[in-house]
Formats: C-alpha cells, structure tokens, sequence
C-alpha cells in the first residue's frame, strides 16, 4: 500500500497593512509533502508572529518542524519553527522572525508522527 500524503487547508486574509495567513494541516502517513501547501497569494513584508497549533485530537508527536519556505527554499520562520512541542500552542516573535519578498510561501510539516492523522494549524502574520 502507498503511503499517503498529508493536506493542507490555507485561508489569506488582508488587512490592509497587515496579512494574515493560516495553514490548517493533517501529516501524512510517510511524513511526506503536504499537498497543497503553498499560498495563492505573492507576499512582501516583515515576518511579525507566528502561531503553531498542535491539533488536539490528534496531535502530531512532540519536536515536530515546521518550515515556511519562500521561492528560494529559504525558511523564513529562520528554524524558529524546529522541535515545536505536542500538547502546546506555541509563539514565535517579530525578532526571531525574516521577511518575504515577491514570493508564495510553502508550509512543510516534518517529524509529525506516521499515522495520518496528526494535525495542527500555523498563523503567520505580515506587514
């Protein structure tokens, strides 16, 4: 049997200055690619918090990554997104954070558990 790939949900609002962009995502089977992971949307800005929400029922395993890659496969999350823990939303600030220029980003997901089930959502914010 194939494994299966994990998928992802995204929702890009503006508001005016500030964009908000929120991933919600199931993993995979073989921790592979998320399908669908990438905004419609080409962003420009600073990088001013980010948000990850381990899913509740259930949870990918603890020290889960993730990435958000722009066109140059650069994470702009600067691995502030590694070893994020199972049963904790967890914050990432302005100072910690890079910027986005002319490019749709890409969400990766990896080391969330094989079960196909575990999930979680990321908010990133930008100005």
């Amino acid at each position: 049997m194939a494994d299966a790939v994990g998928s992802v949900t995204i929702i890009e609002e503006d508001f005016g200055s500030t964009k908000l962009i929120s991933w919600s995502w199931t993993g995979g089977t073989a921790e592979t690619a998320l399908a669908s992971a990438t905004t419609e949307t080409y962003y420009n800005g600073k990088l001013i918090f980010c948000v990850t929400d381990p899913g509740t029922s259930a949870a990918p395993a603890d020290n889960y990554d993730v990435l958000i890659v722009d066109k140059n496969d650069v994470d702009v999350l600067a691995d502030n997104g590694l070893d994020r823990a199972t049963g904790t939303t967890e914050s990432i600030l302005e100072a910690s954070l890079g910027a986005v220029a002319n490019s749709q980003l890409e969400l990766q997901v990896t080391n969330s558990g094989s079960s196909g089930t575990a999930n979680g959502v990321v908010y990133l914010w930008i100005r």
